[in-house]
């Protein structure tokens, strides 16, 4: 990848909007936003995931622990583990993901 990107070039949507930044045979890189009030609901990936906020606040559900991340914060989400967003405020973040299936 050798072109500039700019993370906060994302719209906010009534839907969670999705741009993939890379995606190879090891991880994907996938820039989101979420308007304030929308919710990723819980939901278990195979392998570890980061979830890195790059604009905003937002409450991460991991099992049966919240945690309030604000911009510049980042959390491993682990595998098999259910985990949800809800976006407190207008809110972009980067989804971190090695190569998996989503169930």
């Amino acid at each position: 990848m050798t072109e500039k990107i700019n993370l906060f070039d994302i719209e906010y949507l009534d839907t969670i909007n999705k741009k993939l930044v890379f995606d190879n045979e090891q991880s994907s890189l996938t820039l989101l936003s979420f308007k304030a009030g929308s919710e990723r609901s819980l939901h278990c990936d195979e392998k570890d995931e980061v979830a890195i906020i790059i604009e905003g606040l937002a409450d991460i559900t991991i099992g049966k622990d919240t945690q309030r991340l604000n911009a510049g914060e980042m959390i491993v989400m682990p595998a098999k583990i259910p985990h949800g967003l809800k976006a407190i405020a207008n809110t972009k973040m980067l989804l971190l993901r090695p190569k998996h299936t989503h169930k």
